[in-house]
């Protein structure tokens, strides 16, 4: 419900889903032990997998434009906003938190390669 073209219906419907899973993946047992056992490692990766997948989700919600990669089908112009910021996802107290912060100025060694010569 986040792939290449996304809109925030979509999105939302795909976050309520990852609620879903991610309840239904407190129960995951796995028989057996890690030696030659990919359900082992499957398990263990589940829950790094749900929260990747929630912090894309959450992120491109807050993205309301369309560039590069990420094209909103209810935003589809570029922002001039979304061009001086970063979307910032962190994990707070087990829960994600998504955040607009303002692109940290360019060191001047740096924005000299930018400049014309």
């Amino acid at each position: 419900h986040a792939g290449i073209v996304r809109t925030n219906d979509e999105m939302e419907k795909g976050l309520e889903l990852l609620q879903k899973l991610k309840k239904r993946s407190e129960d995951v047992r796995v028989h057996g032990n890690r030696q030659y056992n990919p359900a082992w490692h499957y398990s263990l990766d589940l829950r790094n997998l749900l929260c990747v997948a929630e912090a894309v989700t959450l992120s491109a919600l807050k993205r309301e434009e369309s560039r590069g990669g990420h094209t909103r089908d209810d935003f589809p112009e570029t922002s001039t906003e979304f061009a001086k910021v970063n979307v910032v996802v962190k994990l707070d107290n087990s829960e994600i938190e998504v955040s607009k912060d303002e692109l940290p100025v360019m060191p001047d060694d740096l924005q000299m390669l930018f400049e014309e010569n």
